[in-house]
């Protein structure tokens, strides 16, 4: 072998050695994570008693088609629809706060309900949406849902590639970076004590930033499959070219590709047996997370 072969071998036992540890460390962190109950959506609709608000942070322009829906909610006894009816927002919103968050704060300062559901402008609604996630939030004794739309586009090929590089890793430990926070049910005391949306004003995975808050103020909170309740497209605009996205490349590669390669390359037993682990450890890492909360 030459100098040049040798060098070369030992690069790759080297690089697939870190991503073997990359892979078992982040899946060591996949299972001391904390769960959060993941709960199926009883089909059967009870009319709920209690006034609720559905906030709807866009305009009537952006989000008529939403709004109709969220007004022929059925099984609501009392209920009102709220969502921007000027420009004010953008106006006087912090800088530290997202478009979202300060839109969702201002239309609950006008909410009057005991229970406050935040849906997005591009959320299509199936008519028992709110009561049968109300219901959920109420059968299983929580404080907040988040409800998991069907996501009509997700075998896209951008869309797949943003699911893939929000995988964990050892640098990136959100393990549920593709939680969806887009239909939100919460109480008002749950949201009164967060002081509204002041805790996620800026957070970049949202779903994970309620989570956690809610937690650390002893709420309770769980997720839902709301396939049979809504669905939305996910964002298929090409990331950025930066940094950011440069860091979650080779962050994805070192931790999934190397070990795969390893395996596949055939040149050492070794790097073959490393990359064997690194692969077992990711398969779990990803079965794990997909119950992480």
């Amino acid at each position: 072998m030459s100098e040049e072969d040798k060098e070369s071998s030992g690069l790759g036992l080297l690089l697939t050695l870190g991503a073997a540890g990359a892979a078992i460390y982040t899946a060591y962190k996949a299972f001391n994570k904390t769960v959060t109950p993941d709960f199926e959506i009883n089909p059967v609709a009870k009319n709920i008693q209690n006034f609720v608000s559905i906030l709807i942070p866009g305009h009537i322009d952006e989000a008529s088609e939403t709004i109709y829906e969220a007004q022929k909610q059925t099984h609501l006894d009392e209920f009102e629809v709220l969502y921007l009816e000027d420009k004010g927002h953008e106006l006087d919103k912090p800088t530290d706060w997202s478009n979202k968050a300060w839109s969702c704060q201002r239309i609950a300062f006008r909410a009057t309900g005991d229970y406050l559901v935040f849906i997005e402008p591009d959320l299509n609604l199936a008519d028992d949406a709110v009561s049968l996630a109300i219901n959920c939030l109420i059968e299983n004794h929580l404080d907040a849902l988040l409800v998991q739309p069907a996501i009509l586009n997700k075998t896209e090929p951008i869309v797949l590639v943003k699911n893939l590089l929000n995988l964990p890793n050892p640098l990136n430990e959100q393990f549920d970076a593709n939680l969806n926070a887009s239909f939100l049910v919460i109480n008002r005391s749950a949201y009164s004590a967060l002081a509204g949306h002041t805790r996620v004003a800026n957070k970049e995975f949202e779903a994970s930033a309620w989570i956690s808050e809610l937690k650390n103020s002893n709420f309770q909170i769980a997720t839902v499959n709301g396939s049979a309740l809504a669905s939305t497209f996910a964002s298929n605009e090409i990331p950025e070219l930066d940094e950011d996205f440069a860091f979650k490349v080779g962050s994805f590669f070192g931790t999934y590709v190397i070990p795969v390669l390893a395996i596949l390359s055939g040149k050492s037993s070794l790097r073959q047996f490393l990359g064997s682990v690194g692969l077992i450890a990711n398969i779990a890492t990803v079965i794990k997370s997909r119950k992480i909360r």
